[in-house]
């Protein structure tokens, strides 16, 4: 489980509630989530978005580099 699923799961939110929360694209979500798509290259402006939808720090969204690495 990656971070923002993880955060989003503490908060109680669905995917959907993140999407309309924070105005991030639905399937983005769920591309980060799976890790189709790497939310550290994502927009600055959407991490902010979905941070602020999930009332956290953006460093807390992104992955640790070190540890996907290992």
């Amino acid at each position: 489980m990656n971070n923002l699923q993880r955060i989003r799961k503490e908060r109680g939110m669905s995917q959907s509630q993140l999407a309309e929360a924070s105005g991030a694209n639905l399937r983005m979500i769920q591309y980060y989530e799976q890790g189709a798509k790497d939310i550290n290259r994502a927009e600055a402006h959407t991490v902010w978005k979905l941070s602020q939808a999930l009332q956290c720090n953006m460093e807390d969204i992104l992955e640790d580099e070190r540890l996907l690495n290992n």
